[in-house]
């Protein structure tokens, strides 16, 4: 279900987000979004604040200003940690911060950890970079590597807990990236590949890597519409395909593919 609100002031604006209990084994995230060119949101669940994240909920209009999803399905006795993922025309990515209920602080670069004055300096720290265990340093040096980080790139660090760090590089902006109108993702995240033409035409469409390395290919597309299966690709991120109408090549273009 989803939740459309009347007042946009009293939620957060993207990437921040709000979670709330509304009653036992009811949660309710809800946002505003502040980009007119979000062409793909989803609300996504984890039992571990880190890693495991599944997406619960896929947006029909993400573009709405103001929108809210109510989850009643996560498990009882776990703690549970949400986060957003949204998509603007154009190709940048993001990934908003992580919460749980009673968590409503807002996105920001990272500050000082939680009772650091108190923390010993061989405390150790943990950094995750795209979900991975990238670094664990000592409390002094992780200070060194947080202040490089800020001051000579454009990465973002961003705490998670007492002890842990998610650490998110810079995606520069694809200015010239238009979404396909017959091969995209739908409001569920699922591969469509629609062909209106496909009775007067032979089509054939050829995936591939990001990298330029050939995945696999459908010969001929017999339908008017087809919707691939996620697991038809090893993992989330951005894919090409080419596609042939008649063996002459018709587009070439990119999507990106969330497969949790």
């Amino acid at each position: 279900m989803f939740v459309v609100w009347n007042s946009a002031q009293a939620q957060t604006a993207l990437p921040g987000f709000t979670v709330k209990e509304l009653t036992k084994g009811k949660t309710q995230i809800s946002w505003i979004n502040p980009y007119p060119s979000c062409i793909q949101l989803a609300v996504q669940r984890s039992y571990d604040s880190i890693t495991n994240f599944r997406t619960i909920f896929s947006s029909q209009s993400p573009e709405l200003l103001s929108n809210g999803f109510v989850d009643a399905q996560a498990m009882s006795g776990y703690k549970v940690y949400y986060r957003i993922f949204y998509v603007l025309r154009g190709g940048q990515y993001f990934f908003s911060n992580v919460k749980r209920v009673g968590d409503n602080s807002p996105d920001t670069r990272v500050q000082p950890l939680p009772n650091a004055a108190a923390m010993v300096a061989d405390a150790i720290i943990r950094i995750y970079k795209r979900g991975e265990l990238a670094l664990k340093l000592p409390y002094k040096d992780f200070l060194h590597f947080r202040d490089s980080i800020i001051n000579r790139t454009s990465d973002s660090l961003y705490t998670v807990d007492a002890d842990s760090i998610d650490w998110r590089p810079f995606v520069a902006k694809a200015l010239s990236w238009i979404p396909s109108p017959y091969v995209f993702t739908n409001d569920k995240g699922y591969l469509t590949v629609r062909l209106p033409d496909y009775k007067q035409h032979r089509y054939r469409i050829v995936f591939f890597e990001e990298n330029g390395q050939e995945i696999f290919q459908i010969k001929a597309v017999k339908e008017n519409e087809v919707v691939l299966d996620k697991a038809s690709f090893i993992h989330s991120g951005w894919f090409q395909f080419e596609l042939y109408e008649d063996e002459k090549l018709k587009e070439k273009n990119k999507f990106f593919l969330d497969k949790n």
